[in-house]
């Protein structure tokens, strides 16, 4: 059986399952190179039916990811096209009039210069002033039906193939089939919204997935996400930002800002509820957050954001007598949140997948529709996050040539990795660009830039001269496996293959790793690394331990600052040659920087 998962909404994406296995995930913004892309993923789709080796005739269903989309948030294609100025803009022309003022606005009218070409939104101009794109169920109607016509115009698929996935479904299906868990497990979804909810909760045995509870009032991502405005950043893209500037913030700056978000919502039993409903998310913020320090705001608001999670994940795991979890949804994103729901004393076993935000919504939803079509089918849980498209090295040679390469770079074939981790141990730095490329925000060593953990100064070269990163964001190590308990303090042996979770470090990390570590908290997000995952990487890391006696290296994605990660060697080497990356390995060559 062949079931084909796509998203179209913040993170398009698609997936391909089958016969009971992920055999290829791809985010659209790795091909478009527009970061957080949204629409109808056109790219990501070819890519997963050609790695499936099947035809669009071949496709027995798709399972799209979200049954109630808004229009017009395509129509601007917001999450991917927005700056910071236009969501300053959406606050100040749409929001504060609708919320605050009492009075209605065309939204479309505001952003005529946003366009989505993906469908055909022509319907969208009998919009009548003062009608609202929020609740307005005749709208997301009216798009379904050209969803599906959009479906059935590109996959040339019978309309009685396609299916619609509730959101916090496919969230919740994601996180427990990607997870290694089948017995009693408590599987909790949080995000800022989909089809209605913005958490849920269910309960995971075998292949049966059974929701208990959903809510409508855990805002919990939704004032992250102003409150990353209102500091300056861009929201749906840099709270992790905001959650990398809280540590540097002392009790005595967050505890005012703190006793603000505390005044909003709190946990009542398994659910959440109002102290003082906020007229609106970013407003009502802005003016009792006035003249308070910006780190104190991120401090106050993480340590708020880590109060309700883990009261929340206490009370539900009492509440159905549990003691295992899983967690997806945009607030699994929040790693620090995570490190404090791992150390409950109620919490025995925890697992945060890969890719908590919705760009797993296609996975999500094709297990979801795999499992309800046949409840016997075994899902196949993959032990690794490759799902990406491959290097193809047929094409490197003339890339070399049409960059002029060779002018400023020594190229060198049949590369190992002895040589590689030689070069790291020389604190050069190493953009590693092998084999398939992960799914979703984590770059897991296949699109990696490498460093020597143990230099700090590695941290300023790279955010200098290659990333282009904000001074106060730290990065993570690749950990090997068995390494993992000389360098995080991890007393429940939680997994952690996909960097979801914090960990506070040891003595010995604080000198193998403090060019990987968190410089306020000493904190680290590690990636354990194992031959059954990845055995390339980890032999790699492997060699560089034979020279230095270190189990890890530092690893943050391949990429410029702003962009999405990098998918091939055509933009492997634009990174090259945009940054002072010093070497560029793709696959078994090296493309050397000469010395000047």
């Amino acid at each position: 059986m062949n079931i084909l998962g796509i998203n179209e909404g913040h993170m398009s994406s698609a997936c391909l399952i089958k016969d009971g296995k992920l055999i290829a995930a791809v985010c659209e913004e790795r091909f478009t190179r527009n970061k957080n892309e949204q629409g109808y993923p056109t790219n990501a789709i070819k890519y997963c039916l050609e790695a499936g080796e099947i035809t669009n005739e071949q496709i027995d269903y798709v399972a799209t990811a979200t049954k109630e989309l808004q229009p017009v948030l395509e129509a601007t294609k917001r999450y991917s096209e927005f700056t910071i100025k236009d969501y300053l803009r959406e606050n100040n022309d749409y929001w504060k009039p609708k919320l605050i003022e009492k009075r209605e606005v065309n939204y479309l009218e505001l952003f005529p210069e946003k366009k989505n070409e993906n469908y055909d939104l022509s319907f969208l101009k009998e919009i009548k002033d003062g009608e609202s794109f929020i609740t307005n169920k005749e709208l997301s109607k009216l798009f379904k039906k050209e969803r599906i016509e959009n479906l059935k115009r590109q996959l040339n698929v019978s309309e009685d193939k396609i299916f619609f996935i509730d959101h916090h479904t496919g969230h919740a299906h994601y996180a427990y089939f990607m997870s290694p868990f089948r017995e009693n497990v408590l599987v909790l979804t949080a995000d800022a919204w989909g089809d209605g909810c913005n958490s849920s909760i269910w309960i995971g045995n075998g292949n049966n997935l059974e929701l208990k509870h959903k809510s409508s009032d855990n805002s919990l991502a939704r004032i992250y996400r102003n409150i990353t405005l209102l500091l300056g950043m861009k929201p749906n893209e840099h709270e992790y930002k905001v959650m990398g500037l809280a540590p540097y913030a002392t009790d005595y700056q967050s505890d005012e800002p703190y006793e603000i978000f505390k005044k909003t919502l709190y946990v009542d039993g398994i659910d959440l509820k109002y102290n003082e409903k906020p007229s609106d998310n970013y407003f009502w913020f802005k003016e009792r957050l006035e003249g308070y320090r910006f780190d104190g705001i991120a401090g106050g608001l993480q340590r708020f954001t880590e109060d309700i999670m883990t009261q929340w994940v206490m009370n539900s795991l009492k509440h159905f007598g549990l003691e295992k979890i899983v967690l997806s949804g945009g607030l699994a994103l929040n790693i620090k949140a995570n490190k404090a729901i791992s150390e409950l004393e109620e919490v025995n076993e925890f697992f945060v997948p890969s890719a908590g935000g919705d760009e797993s919504q296609s996975i999500g939803a094709a297990l979801y529709l795999m499992n309800k079509l046949d409840n016997e089918q075994e899902f196949h849980e993959p032990t690794h996050d490759y799902h990406g498209p491959g290097i193809d090295n047929s094409s490197l040679t003339d890339l070399i040539s049409e960059f002029n390469l060779e002018k400023d770079f020594e190229v060198k074939h049949n590369i190992s990795n002895l040589e590689i981790a030689e070069f790291l141990r020389d604190d050069l730095i190493v953009a590693r660009c092998v084999g398939r490329s992960e799914f979703g925000p984590r770059a897991l060593g296949n699109r990696s830039i490498l460093a020597n953990p143990s230099n700090i100064k590695n941290v300023t070269k790279i955010n200098n001269k290659i990333k282009y990163r904000d001074f106060w964001m730290p990065f993570t190590p690749s950990i090997l496996s068995e390494r993992a308990s000389d360098y995080i303090k991890n007393p429940k042996n939680l997994p952690s293959p996909f960097m979801t979770i914090a960990f506070d470090s040891t003595e010995l990390a604080r000198k193998d790793l403090v060019a990987a570590m968190h410089p306020a908290d000493y904190t680290i997000r590690p990636q354990f690394v194992d031959k059954q995952s990845n055995l390339g990487y980890y032999d790699l890391i492997k060699k560089f331990e034979g020279l230095t006696g270190i189990g890890g290296l530092l690893n943050t994605s391949m990429n410029l600052h702003g962009e999405p990660i990098v998918t091939n060697s055509s933009d492997a080497i634009h990174t090259l040659i945009n940054s002072e990356l010093d070497i560029l390995v793709i696959n078994k060559t090296a493309i050397i920087r000469k010395k000047i």
